[in-house]
C-alpha cells in the first residue's frame, strides 16, 4: 500500500477533551433562567448541584457555574453546537416577553444556522446548528475564543504545542492571526488577537483532559505558576507563558486533568427533545414552534 492509497485520520494531540467552561455568576435563578428555560440545557443533577455551584450539561461539556459574584467581563465567544435552533428561539422569545431577562446583558440575533446570543451575564456564545460544523454530536461545547493583544498568538500556540504536546498553530479567524488549538475531537481553543482597552479574564478559567499528565504537571509546577500544590489528578495554572525563560503571555486560568479524573466522559444527563421540557404545557411556546417548523415538535438525541 502506497502513502496515497492509506486514508489520513484526523489526530487530537496532547489535549483529548475540552470539559468544562467556568465562570461566576451573582444567583442561580437568572442562571436557571437562561440556561435550563432559555437553551433547553440541563443541570447536572449530580455534581455541583447545591446552593453554591451549578454544572449545566451540554452534551459531554458543561458549563460551571459558582456563585461568588458578579460576572466579570469576558472577552471573547463559547461556540456550541444545538440541535434545536429554532426551539431555542422560541423559548428565549417566550422568556423575553415575560420580562425574564430584562435589565440584563441579554441580547441574540437568530440566523438560519447560527445564532449570536449575549447572556443575562454579558458572556458572548454563538449557537450552531447542528450538521452545519463539525462535530461529534447533536449538542456540546465546539470551541472557547479568548480575544488576545496582537503579536501574542504564535507564543500562545508554541505554548500549547510545547508543554501539552498539543497540535496548535497560527491561522487567520476574521481577518485577525489566531492561536488555534485542538482541545479534543472538533474542539478548539481559539486566542484570536484584538487591539482592546481590557483583556480582563478574571474568574474564568477552561477546563480540559490531557495525555502526559504527570509530565505536563511537572513542567508547570517547575514554572512556578501552579496553583496549590497540584495534588490528585486535576490542577490549576493561571497564565500561558513563554516555555523557555517564564515570561507572562496572556493571564488565563487553566485547569488540567488527567484521564484517571472521575470528569473524563462521564456520561451526562440532556433533555431532549429540548422543545418538549419545561414547556410542554405552554401552548404559546408550542404553538410558536409548530408554525416554524410546520409541524408539531419533537425528536430524539442520537448519542
Amino acid at each position: 500500500m502506497t502513502d496515497n492509497q492509506r486514508d489520513t485520520m484526523p489526530e487530537v494531540g496532547g489535549i483529548l477533551h475540552l470539559d468544562h467552561v467556568n465562570f461566576q455568576v451573582a444567583e442561580h435563578d437568572l442562571a436557571t433562567v437562561f440556561f435550563i428555560n432559555g437553551l433547553g440545557l440541563t443541570r447536572d443533577p449530580f455534581r455541583r448541584a447545591d446552593e453554591t455551584n451549578m454544572g449545566v450539561n451540554v452534551g459531554l461539556q458543561q458549563f460551571h457555574l459558582p456563585r461568588r459574584g458578579e460576572t466579570s467581563p469576558f472577552h471573547g465567544v463559547i461556540g456550541l453546537v444545538v440541535p434545536e435552533l429554532v426551539a431555542i428561539r422560541a423559548r428565549l422569545m417566550r422568556l423575553d416577553r415575560l420580562g425574564k431577562l430584562t435589565g440584563t446583558a441579554y441580547g441574540a440575533e437568530f440566523g438560519d444556522d447560527v445564532a449570536e446570543i449575549t447572556s443575562p451575564f454579558g458572556v458572548r456564545l454563538r449557537l450552531h446548528a447542528a450538521g452545519t460544523v463539525p462535530f461529534l454530536r447533536p449538542l456540546g461545547i465546539t470551541y472557547a475564543e479568548v480575544f488576545v493583544p496582537p503579536d501574542t498568538a504564535a507564543a500562545i500556540a508554541g505554548f500549547y504545542r510545547e508543554v501539552f504536546g498539543a497540535i496548535a498553530g497560527v491561522e487567520t479567524v476574521d481577518g485577525a492571526p489566531t492561536a488555534s488549538v485542538n482541545a479534543g475531537p472538533y474542539q478548539t481553543l481559539r486566542f484570536i488577537e484584538r487591539d482592546l482597552d481590557s483583556y480582563d479574564t478574571d474568574n474564568f478559567h477552561v477546563s480540559f483532559h490531557v495525555t502526559h499528565y504527570n509530565q505536563v504537571r511537572e513542567r508547570i509546577a517547575e514554572s512556578g505558576y501552579m496553583s496549590g500544590e497540584g495534588r490528585g489528578q486535576v490542577f490549576f495554572f493561571d497564565r500561558i507563558f513563554d516555555p523557555d525563560n517564564g515570561d507572562t503571555v496572556f493571564p488565563l486560568v487553566n485547569e488540567v486533568r488527567s484521564v484517571y479524573h472521575p470528569d473524563f466522559m462521564r456520561p451526562l444527563a440532556n433533555r431532549w427533545p429540548m422543545a418538549d421540557e419545561p414547556f410542554s404545557d405552554q401552548a404559546d411556546v408550542m404553538a410558536d414552534l409548530e408554525r416554524e417548523l410546520g409541524h408539531p415538535p419533537g425528536g430524539k438525541l442520537q448519542q
